[in-house]
Formats: structure tokens, C-alpha cells, sequence
């Protein structure tokens, strides 16, 4: 049965949503719908940074060695979210107590990071491992709330979201916006619509967060994090300056072949935390992380795409010179520039290369 609210936007709901910031919230049957529409909203060109996702991908194993290790582009992948997993912001795969899997991405994702469980009490402690996923986790609940969800309606959802209904949500205070997500929802056979205005406080909460990227709190476990790199080739203001090196060739030491540059992951100064740009976004604005290199030539590895870190690279006039070893290169992990790369993604990078990781360290 489709629960649907509410079934239109109103003249008093658009008079309200001009002077104010609201939330409009839908839930779906299955990630394919939930897919299709973060599709259509991203063609609608949406404000990415004002959608949230959340989506309950599995429950953990409770006696497993590496409880919280879920690398990211992998269940992206797997809940059929890959086409805009790159497109989100602020992704991440969330462990809540009830031992599942949550992607989270945008306000509500970030936010839902920060909530710690306010239910457990001394009593939840010597509950089983199987006891304990049987008791609502809440966390979502408060965070529905933040956003000014009534608990009744905040409840609802939860219980929706942990039975495997894919939430989409957007927070804006541009009715335009609103009204064409609720037009989406619903030409996108959403089984549940509500909408609430959102105060101004948690919305400035939530577009730190994005920034400084998901935190985890209390009892929720960041176990993975989309990586916060961009990519040249979507940057047309940088194309074409110091550090466009896509079509160059890449060398090794010797002046052998690797490959092609085809493309460069990098950071912008901006978005790490207590820094701003200096010159609009310019070439000297960005720090520089990886080069993706197209593989192939005298080493033989065949055709492939590998992101070989920053640290190792230089650039030459004679092209751009990579320190690596035939043997690293031919066991290089691969780059798949259709998947998001998420913290877990580089980790394995950086450790193949012995390059430190730059997020944990003051460089």
C-alpha cells in the first residue's frame, strides 16, 4: 500500500518554503528506483550537496576479525548506486549498533554520523550480539528529528530505512528545488513523501560536515569514506594549465615507457579544513594526489589504468618521470574511473606504493 505525503505542493507550502528551509523526504521500494531517481535529479541539475541518501546494505557478522571493513566503491557497486556514487557528497558506509551496513551520504548522511545512541543503557550491555540488532538502533530517528521531522513520522521512516527502504531526501531553501524533487519522487514511484522545515542551524551543521568530511560518533562507526578528490578532467577552469599532464607520457627512471597520463586526481586547498583558496581556484589552489597513468608499452602489463601517488612523480620537459619498479607497476591495483575511490581504495594504493597517508599525517 502507497502512503504518500504530501500529495502536492500546496500555495501555503511555497509561501512558507520561501521564507524558510525545508526538508522533503521520500522512501523507495528497492535501490533500483532509489537509483533511477538520484539519476533524473542529477539531469535535473540538483544541488548535489543538499541530497541525502541513506540505504541499509547488510548486516555484519558479529564474530568477524575485521568488523567494520567495508571498502566503500565496493558497496557502492553492490547497491547499485555506482552510476551517482561519484556525484554524492560526503559518502560513506556507516555501522550502526544493530551490526548493519548504511550508506549515508549528504546532511542527513553526515549527521547520522555525529548521533550517538542514546538508548544504550546498562541493561542493552549484556544483551547478545542477536538481542542487540533486535532493538532499534534510533540514531536515525534523532537525526529526522534534527532535520524537524515529527517522532511519529521520524519512527516511521526508521523502521522503513531498516527493512531495506532506500531513503532520498533534499534540504533547500529554494522552493524551485523542493518542488522539483517532489515532482521527481512521485513520477519515480516513491511509496512514502513527507515534508518539514528545517532549521537553519542544523542545515550549517551538516555543510561543515560535508566539508570536513564524516565523523563518526559514539556508537557509529565510520567503517569507510568516499575519498574527497576531484578530477581534472570535470575542472575546465584548470585544463590547460601547469599541472594538466593528461596525454603526456609517463617514463620510468630509465626513460622506459609506462604509459599515457589520463588523468590527475587532485584536492583543492579549500576544501581541507582551515584553509581557503588564494587565487579563485587557480592551478596553485589544488594539491595534487595521484596521476592516473594508462598502462601499456615496453613493460607489457597490458591496458589498464593505475593511480600512482603524487609523491612519486616528477615533471620532466622530456614528459612526466614516475619512480616505481617494473614490479609495482605490474602488481599495481587497478583504477576504475567509473567507480567512487573511497578511503579504503587509496589505503591500498598508498600501502602498494609505500607513500604515506597524507590524511593522517600534517603535509
Amino acid at each position: 500500500m502507497r502512503f504518500m505525503q504530501p500529495p502536492a505542493f500546496h500555495d501555503d507550502v511555497q509561501h512558507d518554503t520561501e521564507r524558510s528551509l525545508h526538508t522533503v523526504i521520500a522512501l523507495f521500494d528497492d535501490t533500483i528506483e532509489a537509483e533511477h531517481t538520484l539519476m533524473t535529479m542529477r539531469r535535473a541539475k540538483l544541488p548535489a550537496d543538499q541530497i541525502s541518501v541513506i540505504l541499509r546494505e547488510r548486516v555484519l557478522d558479529p564474530d568477524a576479525t575485521t568488523p567494520y571493513r567495508a571498502v566503500l566503491s565496493r558497496v557502492v557497486a553492490a547497491s547499485a548506486l555506482d552510476v551517482v556514487g561519484s556525484w554524492l557528497q560526503g559518502l560513506a558506509s556507516l555501522v550502526l549498533p544493530d551490526r548493519a551496513t548504511y550508506l549515508a551520504a549528504g546532511p542527513i548522511g553526515v549527521v547520522l554520523a555525529t548521533i550517538r545512541d542514546a538508548r544504550q543503557q546498562k541493561d542493552d550491555q549484556d544483551l547478545d550480539p542477536a538481542q542487540r540488532r533486535s532493538v532499534p538502533t534510533r540514531q536515525l530517528t534523532r537525526a529526522l528529528l534534527a532535520f524537524g521531522f515529527e517522532r511519529d513520522e521520524a519512527t516511521y521512516v526508521e523502521h522503513r530505512v531498516v527493512a531495506g527502504s532506500p531513503l532520498i531526501a533534499v534540504t533547500s531553501d529554494n522552493v524551485e528545488t523542493l518542488r522539483a524533487a517532489h515532482q521527481i519522487f512521485s513520477r519515480n514511484t516513491a511509496v512514502y513523501i513527507g515534508l518539514t522545515r528545517t532549521e537553519q542551524s542544523i542545515s550549517s551543521q551538516a555543510a561543515h560536515l560535508l566539508m570536513t568530511g564524516p565523523q563518526g560518533g559514539g556508537s557509529v562507526v565510520v567503517a569507510d569514506a568516499i575519498s574527497p578528490l576531484r578530477r581534472l578532467t570535470d575542472e575546465p577552469n584548470l585544463q590547460s594549465g601547469s599541472w594538466d599532464l593528461r596525454g603526456r607520457t609517463a617514463l620510468s627512471h630509465y626513460g622506459e615507457t609506462i604509459g599515457n597520463v589520463d588523468e590527475l586526481l587532485f584536492e583543492p586547498i579549500a576544501d581541507r579544513p582551515g584553509q581557503v583558496a588564494r587565487n579563485g581556484g587557480g592551478t596553485n589552489d589544488i594539491v595534487p594526489r595521484y596521476i592516473v597513468s594508462r598502462s601499456g608499452g615496453l613493460f607489457g602489463v597490458g591496458r589498464h589504468r593505475i593511480a600512482i601517488p603524487a609523491e612519486r612523480v616528477t615533471i620532466t620537459d622530456d614528459g612526466v618521470v614516475v619512480e616505481i619498479t617494473h614490479e609495482e607497476l605490474v602488481s599495481a591495483p587497478r583504477y576504475d574511473a567509473l567507480t567512487p575511490l573511497s578511503r579504503q581504495d587509496e589505503a591500498t594504493i598508498r600501502r602498494h606504493f609505500s607513500a604515506p597517508f597524507y590524511w593522517i599525517t600534517t603535509q
